[in-house]
C-alpha cells in the first residue's frame, strides 16, 4: 500500500482572526475582535462597557462610567494576514499521503463579518509523494499550491470554552477541491473540510495552530453545532480515477495578522 507523506496539506492557513466589520457585536459569540482600554471625560467617567482587559466582564449599565474601563470592537482593523509552518503530513486512512518541508500563506478578514476569513491561498514547498516530487499544474517542482480556501470559527465546546477554525474551499471554487496536483504519474486530489483548535480570550498578534491526526483520522473532526463531522478525503490514482478515502494533516502553522486581535468567547 502506497505510504506517501504529504506535507500539512493546505489548509494550515489560515487562521486566526476574523474579519473586518462592523461596528457592532455580532448576534453569538465567538467572534473576533480587539479589547481596548476606555476614555475618561471631563469628568473622569469611563465610557466603556467591560471591566476586564479580556472584555467577557461587562459591566451594568448603571455603573459603567465608575467600571467600565474597556471597550470591545468588533472585527479586524486592519484586514491582512500571513501564516508559516514546517514539515507536515498528510496521510489517508489507507496509508497513503504527501510530505512537504515548508509552508506558508496568505490571506484576509471577510468584510462585513466578525468570524470568517477569505482569499486564503497556501503554497507548500519541497513536496514529495513515495519519493517523487510533486506540484500542481504551472507550479515549480516539488510546490503545491492550493484554491482559495476559507475559513470560520466555532464552539468545539461551548460550556468549556473550546473554539475551533474550520477551513473549507471558497465557493468560487467550481471543482470543491482544497487542492490537485501530479506526483510522477500520481494523480491527487483533496477535499472537504478541517478543524483547528484556535484559543480564545487573549488579544494577540500572533496564533499557533496545530492541525493534529492519527492514521488518517482528524481531531477533532465536529463542531458542537453541526450534526455532520468536518473532514478531509483524498483520492490518490494512476489518472484513471481513484476513490477517495478519509485523510488527517499534521502540521503546524503560525498565523500572523497586522495588529493584536481576540477570539472573545463572551461577546
Amino acid at each position: 500500500m502506497q505510504h506517501i507523506r504529504i506535507v500539512g496539506l493546505c489548509l494550515v492557513v489560515a487562521v486566526v482572526l476574523s474579519v473586518v466589520g462592523a461596528s457592532e457585536a455580532s448576534a453569538a459569540a465567538p467572534e473576533y475582535g480587539r479589547c481596548t482600554k476606555a476614555e475618561k471625560n471631563s469628568k473622569k467617567e469611563y465610557n466603556g462597557t467591560f471591566s476586564d482587559s479580556k472584555c467577557e466582564k461587562e459591566v451594568p449599565l448603571a455603573e459603567r462610567t465608575k467600571k467600565g474601563k474597556y471597550i470591545w470592537t468588533p472585527g479586524a482593523g486592519k484586514a491582512k494576514f500571513t501564516t508559516s509552518g514546517g514539515v507536515g503530513v498528510l496521510t489517508t486512512v489507507g496509508g497513503s499521503g504527501v510530505e512537504c518541508k515548508t509552508e506558508s500563506s496568505s490571506g484576509e478578514f471577510k468584510p462585513g463579518d466578525n468570524k470568517e476569513e477569505t482569499g486564503v491561498v497556501v503554497k507548500f514547498n519541497e513536496c514529495l509523494s513515495l519519493g517523487l516530487f510533486c506540484n500542481t499544474p504551472g507550479a515549480k517542482t516539488g510546490e503545491l499550491v492550493t484554491n482559495q480556501l476559507e475559513g470560520l470559527v466555532g464552539w468545539e465546546n461551548k460550556a468549556s470554552k473550546k473554539t475551533d477554525l474550520e477551513l473549507f474551499p471558497a465557493k468560487s471554487v467550481s471543482s470543491g477541491l482544497f487542492i490537485e496536483f501530479e506526483c510522477s504519474g500520481l494523480a491527487v486530489k483533496v477535499k472537504g473540510h478541517v478543524l483547528v483548535p484556535i484559543k480564545n480570550g487573549t488579544m494577540t498578534e500572533t496564533e499557533t495552530l496545530k492541525f493534529k491526526a492519527t492514521k488518517g483520522v482528524q481531531k477533532p473532526s465536529k463542531w458542537e453545532e453541526s450534526a455532520s463531522p468536518a473532514i478531509l478525503e483524498a483520492s490518490f490514482s494512476n489518472f484513471k480515477g481513484g476513490a477517495f478515502e478519509q485523510a488527517g494533516q499534521n502540521i503546524t502553522s503560525t498565523v500572523k495578522g497586522e495588529e493584536e486581535l481576540e477570539l472573545n468567547p463572551v461577546v
